[in-house]
């Protein structure tokens, strides 16, 4: 019942988006500015607002960041690889990784780690949840941005590019902010303001998402499910067992959890600017989201 509450939410932002573009209130036009506003401003604060309170002079924190990353990468050379085994077009093998790897452990996750597990545990998954959305994103444009560079691009160039992405950008400010403390009046207006503009990036991706919805055939269940089934089933077998048997850490109920969580709605965004299979994200994450009712209280019920 608990999910259902969650995740609710989800589906209602959606079916908004869809009945103002199915009422003509707006147009499609309004898809590419919202996720315009999103890219370039929600989610970079909502990458930055996660850092700020992440304190990295802890030992503690830089072993669950290696698992963090240890995790996501292997995951995604894994998808990769299995991926270059299909004849599958670029833009559809980018869309299948993105949606593969980047979990909505925002939105779902953390209500979930703390309506089950404890408020103590939150800010582990924040920590957790952070470098689970920080890494698939740095991983995914780099094979993106690499893939539509022309074959006279060189590694100079590609570096360049990879700079001025306002996700990467955010990375950096975000990792510089968590060094200053918010004793001063004025850093705790600025976290407020970013923590503000970050907290509208999922509203507002949801809601261009049922926008784009209104009107699309359903052509893409298939890869739709295999997107749900990596992320969902594959994704937190992989992460359990590289924390037992790897990093020998049996405190796994956290980044189990998280590891399940179906795919994050920031994805549509970077589909948007990136020219990828929008429709197939948008699919994947109503299939993976229905899923999330049935995985996660399974999940729960297996860990407490």
């Amino acid at each position: 019942m608990q999910t259902i509450l969650i995740s609710l939410p989800v589906f209602l932002i959606i079916f908004l988006g869809w009945l103002f573009h199915k009422a003509k209130i707006i147009d499609k036009n309004w898809v590419h500015v919202l996720n315009s506003f999103a890219y370039y401003v929600a989610l970079p604060s909502l990458i930055i607002s996660s850092f700020w309170y992440v304190d990295f002079t802890n030992h503690n924190t830089w072993i669950l960041i290696s698992e963090s990353i240890a995790i996501i990468t292997f995951f995604s050379i894994f998808v990769f690889t299995i991926l270059s085994l299909f004849k599958i077009n670029k833009i559809t093998k980018a869309t299948i990784l993105l949606g593969s790897i980047v979990g909505n452990t925002v939105f779902i996750g953390f209500p979930l780690v703390g309506m089950n597990f404890g408020e103590k545990y939150l800010l582990q998954a924040s920590l957790i949840g952070s470098f689970f959305l920080i890494i698939p994103i740095v991983l995914v444009t780099i094979f993106i941005q690499r893939n539509n560079n022309s074959q006279k691009s060189n590694l100079k160039n590609e570096l360049l590019n990879l700079a001025k992405n306002p996700l990467i950008l955010s990375i950096i400010f975000g990792i510089i902010s968590s060094f200053f403390t918010l004793e001063y009046k004025a850093f705790e207006s600025i976290e407020k303001t970013i923590a503000m503009l970050g907290a509208t990036a999922s509203p507002i991706a949801l809601f261009a998402l049922g926008a784009f919805l209104h009107g699309q055939s359903k052509k893409n269940l298939k890869w739709s499910f295999i997107i749900s089934f990596l992320k969902m089933i594959v994704l937190p077998v992989l992460a359990v067992l590289i924390s037992l048997y790897i990093f020998r850490n049996h405190n796994i109920k956290v980044l189990a959890l998280l590891s399940s969580m179906p795919v994050a709605v920031t994805t549509f965004v970077i589909a948007e600017k990136f020219g990828l299979d929008k429709e197939l994200i948008g699919d994947s994450i109503l299939i993976s989201t229905i899923f999330s009712f049935i995985i996660a209280p399974i999940v729960i019920s297996l860990l407490l």
